[in-house]
């Protein structure tokens, strides 16, 4: 998968339309809806994903991200761009992330 330089530069937030609870050590997202029927997901992330999720700040590019946790995880970069990549991908689809 080829990088596009827009994407390294591309900032990201969590969309305030979810909130997010931690329940025995594992990051659960949840949407905000006004009744139980209009919940469509619950996401749990594990511990890399939750890494992830808390540098979509509004203030770190991709490419920050990226390297922060290849960093943190001692994980080649490269491997980190295809899972972060679909990561990012997933989060969109629900609207999870701006």
């Amino acid at each position: 998968m080829q990088k596009r330089k827009s994407d390294e530069k591309k900032i990201l937030k969590n969309s305030d339309n979810v909130v997010t609870r931690e329940i025995e050590g594992k990051l659960i997202l949840m949407p905000l809806h006004k009744t139980s029927k209009d919940l469509n997901y619950i996401y749990t992330l594990n511990e890399t994903a939750s890494y992830a999720w808390n540098l979509f700040d509004g203030k770190s590019t991709m490419a920050d991200i990226r390297k922060g946790i290849s960093e943190a995880y001692d994980v080649a970069e490269d491997k980190v761009e295809k899972e972060l990549c679909e990561f990012v991908k997933d989060l969109k689809s629900i609207k999870a992330i701006l």
